[in-house]
């Protein structure tokens, strides 16, 4: 699940304009560590303020494993059902250039923060990409749910950020070592996860849900 949310198209794209903006070393390491400001601080809440709340009887792994599995299959079929509609869906040229002039407004602005350097957009834009999506809700609910020790619900919450934010830590590290060819392989993969990746990220949805049902119903 955290592979998953780590190839969303929207979440690489913003990798993709923190390094093409001044400074593109401190962008990034701004960019990540809002992400993860974010994401830790939301988790912590769920699995120590709000987990006394979950502890009813009814609330056992297995169910959970089946609600959660039901949930992030229907995600899934969301993810694949708007990728085939927007393939099935073609506009014609005179709506192509009714949409571009209401958009020119949000195009200016959007250049303007691309070529600016303010480091506060790049931590705002983190803590954003950040806020709890129906993929992560469902892995807290999961770690709740295990019923294991405080620091191993701890690691799993640690371990999910980590992957989760794996295209931005890379390119982060490999920017060090050479800028150029960083930029043109993640903008290279940014194109190819925005035409193709969505069912990919849906598959891997489906498969963590079918798991999860499984699992979960051998458990009852």
């Amino acid at each position: 699940m955290a592979v998953a949310v780590s190839l969303e198209p929207f979440r690489i794209g913003m990798t993709v304009l923190m390094i093409n903006r001044p400074r593109p070393g401190l962008q990034l390491l701004t960019f990540l560590a809002g992400g993860f400001a974010m994401g830790i601080t939301v988790g912590l809440i769920v699995l120590f303020v709000l987990r006394p709340a979950l502890g009813s009887a009814q609330f056992t792994l297995p169910r959970v494993q089946l609600v959660v599995g039901a949930v992030v299959l229907a995600n899934a079929a969301l993810v694949a059902a708007s990728v085939l509609a927007r393939r099935g869906h073609r506009e014609s040229p005179a709506s192509r250039g009714r949409l571009r002039r209401a958009l020119d407004p949000v195009a200016v602005r959007a250049r303007a923060l691309v070529q600016g350097g303010s480091l506060w957009t790049a931590g705002i834009a983190g803590l954003g990409i950040a806020l709890p999506s129906i993929d992560y809700v469902a892995a807290l609910t999961l770690i709740v749910a295990s019923g294991a020790a405080a620091a191993t619900q701890v690691g799993a919450l640690m371990l999910f950020n980590v992957v989760a934010f794996t295209l931005v830590e890379i390119p982060l590290l490999c920017y060090v070592v050479a800028p150029e060819r960083t930029r043109a392989t993640l903008a290279t993969l940014y194109d190819w996860v925005r035409s193709r990746g969505r069912l990919g990220v849906a598959a891997l949805l489906a498969v963590a849900g079918v798991l999860l049902l499984g699992v979960g119903y051998a458990g009852l």
